[in-house]
């Protein structure tokens, strides 16, 4: 397992718990978990790789563009990127002869992709509603945290089997640590148990319980904009990138817990590349698997946890999946944690700059597209994809709800403004697309509403609604065959762009 193969085993895994989140493309989701393991058996190289990368990258574009994640579009764009590289690779093959030439030429590249994707998605959060604790997406994260803690799992309170995890690894990592030898374990455990006196008071005393809900939603969105905002930049300076690729790993993990496998999955594969060479070798060490005797690399262990880990999320057993992921994932890096920690024989941490001589400099013009991406929402282009999930940011409108670009200086484009208001719809029956929001009361700018209109016509629906355009009042009760609105084809403003639902006033609840 060398590093490129390391890497392009932990990004392949990635893009199969992707699909495997709901398992919505079963057939093809099963064929790309065979390709993996055959990919695996017969040896991770370019050519493997690219091959792989091709047939997802078909999948993506052809069957579910632009109605996708936000970390399907860095997918989408990371996959671009590395076939163009391999492509180059191989045409130059005198300078780049070995695989591993390949990942340190593009290895850069990937690295400002996660400092872009962090910097872009933290400034996004800059606006006045991600403060505003009756509204901040935060509050629904902490929320849903919250409710995982006190759900059961097989009769254990979820948050209790957490609580012993957590003090079981630091136990593990700092009672072996040149730092902090021989830590009392009754230290740790007043530790767990001060935490869970705290959430029992809170959870006693309403009043106190809301007035903490709040502090804790101000607290977090500090947290989460100063983590990506500032973080990501930070990873630039090798130095610091330890302990900032220990808590994006901790943050990742986290949201795991709650559905985020996927995006965990993806952002651990982009971490990677700010792994040092003496860290790699660490972690492409084998070890025994319990009970079966076969000696496998830590990867390889890690790509067969999250097969589980797939399994089940179609289930629709979000915690087990997330649990599943944070265990692969640890076993993964749990050499690098221990020796991060100040185990023995500790080597030397001097960090991965992002600049090479071997990285073509026309290559950069990929994170230049990246950041351009990143900013449509203020230039008046695509609200949706575009890293501003979960950000309450809005842009539509002559103001900004963000707290440097209120007046909208940049928009140079009015699809956000051409928008059709919905008075009557039933949102059941209309639930055929990519819409998580009810239209019922909310509005859509006009190209996702021919979009949505498309996806009805293809799927034979027949939608009866009452909307406003342009001043102008429509009552039909087909939409899908109104002469004025009848969609049969996409043209290629509902091909590249993906837009968010409107809300009418009032704060800017979160959604995705």
């Amino acid at each position: 397992m060398t590093p490129f193969a390391t890497f392009a085993l932990l990004y392949m895994t990635a893009l199969f718990l992707e699909l495997g989140e709901k398992w919505t493309y079963p057939l093809f989701t099963l064929a790309t978990l065979l390709l993996i393991i055959l990919i695996a058996w017969a040896g991770i190289s370019r050519i493997t790789f690219l091959i792989y990368l091709a047939i997802t990258t078909s999948h993506f574009l052809l069957v579910q563009f632009p109605d996708v994640a936000n970390h399907v579009n860095i997918a989408i764009y990371c996959n671009l990127l590395m076939m163009v590289g391999i492509v180059y690779s191989l045409v130059r093959i005198r300078v780049f002869p070995t695989d591993d030439d390949y990942f340190e030429m593009t290895r850069p590249l990937l690295q400002v992709t996660a400092i872009l994707v962090y910097f872009l998605a933290g400034f996004h959060k800059l606006n006045v509603d991600f403060f505003d604790p009756a509204v901040s997406c935060v509050g629904d994260m902490v929320t849903s945290l919250s409710r995982m803690a006190t759900s059961d799992l097989a009769g254990v309170p979820a948050g209790l089997i957490l609580l012993a995890g957590i003090v079981a690894v630091l136990y593990r990592l700092l009672s072996g640590a040149a730092v902090r030898p021989n830590l009392p374990a009754a230290g740790v455990g007043v530790i767990g148990l001060i935490m869970i006196g705290a959430l029992l008071v809170l959870k006693s005393r309403p009043e106190v319980s809301a007035l903490a809900g709040a502090t804790v939603i101000l607290a977090m969105a500090v947290i989460v904009i100063a983590w990506e905002l500032i973080g990501g930049p930070l990873l630039a300076v090798p130095r610091l990138q330890a302990p900032l690729l220990a808590f994006s790993w901790t943050m990742h993990s986290t949201l795991a817990l709650i559905g985020f496998v996927d995006f965990g999955s993806l952002a651990l594969a982009l971490l990677f590349t700010f792994v040092p060479r003496a860290y790699l070798d660490l972690l492409n060490t084998r070890l025994r698997v319990p009970a079966s005797g076969l000696v496998l690399y830590r990867a390889h262990l890690y790509f067969a946890i999250t097969i589980l880990a797939a399994i089940a999320s179609g289930l629709h057993r979000r915690l087990v999946s997330g649990l599943l992921f944070g265990l692969a994932a640890l076993v993964f890096i749990w050499p690098l944690l221990s020796a991060l920690a100040g185990g023995p024989g500790r080597p030397a941490w001097p960090g991965v700059p992002l600049s090479t001589r071997r990285t073509p400099r026309w290559l950069f013009v990929f994170p230049a597209a990246l950041f351009l991406h990143g900013i449509t929402s203020y230039v008046g282009l695509r609200t949706a994809g575009n890293f501003s999930m979960f950000s309450n940011l809005r842009t539509e409108g002559p103001v900004s709800n963000h707290f440097l670009l209120g007046s909208n200086p940049l928009k140079l484009w009015s699809y956000q403004e051409d928008v059709v208001r919905f008075t009557r719809i039933d949102d059941r029956r209309a639930k055929i697309g990519y819409q998580y929001h009810p239209l019922q009361g909310n509005q859509l700018p006009a190209v996702e509403f021919r979009k949505l209109i498309y996806a009805w016509t293809q799927a034979g629906a027949t939608i009866p609604m009452t909307f406003e355009y342009r001043g102008r009042v429509h009552s039909t009760e087909d939409i899908v065959n109104d002469p004025a609105w009848r969609t049969d084809a996409r043209d290629w403003e509902m091909v590249l762009m993906d837009f968010r639902s409107i809300q009418p006033g009032g704060p800017n609840r979160c959604r995705w």
